[in-house]
């Protein structure tokens, strides 16, 4: 059983022939590569899933990557995985659309200066219809290669958690919300409400692609302030609340394969 981080970290590792591990595949944004030791993210959670050598993952992405515009080495990585893994990857669990609204770049342009009692009204309507537009193309995309080079196998997805803008990056970088809101000067009263609307923006776009093959699973409402490292990032604890219900899709996947964790 084993945890790569990266295709070419896949490329060097060799399973052993007498395991018959199915191979799951975690495609996303830092969910899956967040990199401070003993936090650890949800590949590492789902690693704990497995009994014995009963589960390979790989994750492939990057910190910080947008599902809408991943860019054509996670594309190129991507597509080869599925082209070399079509015969034994069980499962791709994707984590993204985060960053797409996340950060000065990307949230600036979707604000605008709004009513001191409505959240909406500090929204550029049309940008974040655009956002979640190709957020869904962003994820359809995926679709379209597992239809290509492994039909069967089934996508399980997510949407995070209602952040809180509350300042605090990780290490050298800076947050990612607060900044936005400080220089629009958004209400404190209404910026928990906007990040409510881009989550559950996320959810809809889950849902409206979810069926037999794809499967959403719903993480909001989770975790409590206590539980967030920083804005964008759960604690371990916050991750393991995150995993939770991601259990229910492994179990029904792989049946014979998976039993809860001690910290279940």
């Amino acid at each position: 059983m084993a945890l790569k981080y990266g295709l070419a970290a896949w490329q060097q590792y060799h399973p052993r022939d007498d395991a018959g591990a199915p191979v799951v595949l975690c495609f996303g944004d830092s969910w899956f590569w967040y990199p401070i030791p003993g936090v650890g993210n949800l590949c590492d959670r789902f690693l704990d899933f497995g009994r014995g050598q009963s589960l390979d993952i790989c994750a492939i992405g990057v910190n910080g990557m947008e599902i809408a515009l991943p860019g054509k080495a996670m594309l190129n990585d991507l597509t080869t995985f599925l082209q070399w893994e079509a015969e034994t990857v069980g499962m791709i669990v994707v984590s993204g659309g985060g960053n797409d609204f996340a950060g000065p770049e990307d949230l600036d342009p979707l604000l605008r200066k709004g009513s001191g009692s409505s959240a909406g009204s500090w929204l550029r309507k049309k940008a974040v219809d655009k956002l979640f537009s190709d957020v869904r193309k962003g994820y359809q995309r995926i679709v379209y290669l597992r239809d290509i080079f492994c039909p069967g196998v089934p996508i399980v997805t997510h949407c995070y958690d209602y952040a809180h803008a509350t300042g605090k990056g990780l290490l050298w970088l800076s947050p990612w919300l607060k900044p936005s809101f400080d220089a629009l000067k958004v209400p404190q009263g209404l910026r928990c409400e906007i990040v409510r609307i881009f989550i559950d923006g996320l959810a809809a776009v889950q849902l409206g692609l979810a069926g037999t093959r794809y499967h959403f699973v719903d993480t909001r409402g989770l975790l409590s302030a206590g539980d967030w490292a920083n804005e964008l990032h759960p604690t371990r604890e916050g991750f393991n609340k995150i995993a939770r219900p991601f259990y229910a899709a492994f179990e029904k996947i792989f049946p014979d394969r998976v039993g809860k964790p001690t910290w279940f």
